[in-house]
């Protein structure tokens, strides 16, 4: 397969859905349509939605480019789909992708395979200490974080299942995109991400000098390379295909680093941090879009 000359496939961008991540998918949908088409490869993009899915079916396409971001695009749905229909598809499998979207159930796996520390969960009301912070076990782009401050707040909360509740770290964001090359990963950096909000929202992650991205980020150089290392072997546990990135926060108080969560679409707008660490490691944005193309083939 590697010998494909994958300019003459026809690729099948697909973005848009209908989780509240729509307009980053598009967004991102679009930047990868439009660099594809720039470069002469026989592409098409779809706005997906719940009633024209069958249309992918119309097209024909020999690749499916899956730029969803949430529900049916990073839960396996998009893959399910794509697979029963023998067309091959970018990122993660069904499988890994189910791992991977379920914040909870992920966190649990990579303790029990490779003892990785995260923000302990709150399963009980009688948490001495607030806030916490609560967040949709499912989804991305840090829609629905909240900071609860009031005990009976999370007493309404705690007994839901859709939300995750954690203790707060505080400390700085890092984050580590692992790429595939060949069957070979990649760890494209580690960047710290710098922001005035209180915690790294939508709006900082999709607003223009909203934050500030430090590439590498300032920390140790054993703390560098020890978040490359451990990035490929959690991309590697989870079967993970193509690209990922991976969240940590290392803690104010002990510089300890714990795992937040891990993305298997990762954004791929104009400032999105995948692309920005492609380009610190002199990769263009055709070439690590080539890249994920040829690693789901």
């Amino acid at each position: 397969m590697k010998d494909i000359d994958i300019k003459l496939l026809k690729i099948l961008v697909v973005a848009g859905g209908w989780s509240d991540e729509r307009e980053i998918s598009l967004l991102s949908g679009n930047n990868v349509f439009n660099c594809l088409k720039k470069n002469k490869f026989k592409v098409q993009f779809l706005d997906i939605k719940k009633n024209n899915i069958e249309k992918i079916l119309e097209y024909k396409p020999d690749i499916i480019f899956n730029s969803l971001h949430g529900e049916f695009g990073e839960d396996g749905g998009l893959y399910s789909f794509a697979n029963k229909n023998k067309i091959a598809v970018t990122h993660s499998d069904a499988i890994s992708s189910a791992l991977c979207f379920n914040k909870r159930l992920l966190k649990k796996y990579l303790k029990e395979q490779l003892n990785i520390l995260s923000p302990k969960e709150i399963i009980h009301k009688r948490v001495m200490k607030l806030p916490v912070i609560s967040k949709p076990n499912w989804g991305g782009s840090s829609k629905g974080i909240k900071f609860i401050n009031d005990k009976n707040e999370l007493k309404k909360k705690i007994s839901n299942n859709e939300i995750l509740i954690e203790e707060i770290i505080y400390g700085r964001e890092l984050t580590v995109t692992i790429i595939e090359n060949n069957s070979e990963l990649k760890a494209l950096g580690v960047t710290e991400i710098k922001f005035d909000s209180e915690h790294y929202d939508y709006v900082a992650k999709y607003t223009k000098n909203k934050s500030l991205h430090y590439l590498p980020a300032r920390i140790s150089k054993p703390h560098y390379n020890s978040l490359m290392n451990i990035s490929k072997k959690i991309f590697r546990v989870c079967g993970c295909k193509g690209i990922a990135r991976l969240d940590y926060i290392i803690s104010n108080k002990h510089e300890e680093i714990y795992f937040l969560e891990l993305n298997t679409h990762p954004g791929l707008t104009k400032i999105s941090l995948a692309p920005e660490q492609a380009n610190f490691q002199g990769l263009s944005y055709l070439h690590l879009l080539e890249q994920i193309i040829i690693s789901s083939l």
